[in-house]
């Protein structure tokens, strides 16, 4: 058997920095994304507005109701 041992004596591991700074990034990303969304009136929200008549109209409602229903024959 050979005692050759190709594999390096000490393993030097070292950590790059700035994965913090993607965090970073990206929440800031986020945050002026949503700024615009409610600055620009947050579009798709304002569709299901009711808008009564202006204050120089005025109008006249009546509201009827049916008449009752005939109770049903039994056999």
């Amino acid at each position: 058997m050979s005692d050759r041992n190709d594999r390096p004596a000490s393993v030097i591991v070292t950590r790059r920095a700035g994965g913090g700074l993607y965090v970073v990034v990206g929440a800031l990303l986020a945050l002026v994304f949503f700024g615009g969304y409610v600055v620009l009136g947050t579009p798709g929200l304002n569709t299901q507005i009711a808008r009564g008549p202006e204050a120089s109209q005025s109008m006249d409602v009546t509201i009827q109701h049916p008449a009752t229903a005939a109770a049903p024959d039994r056999r």
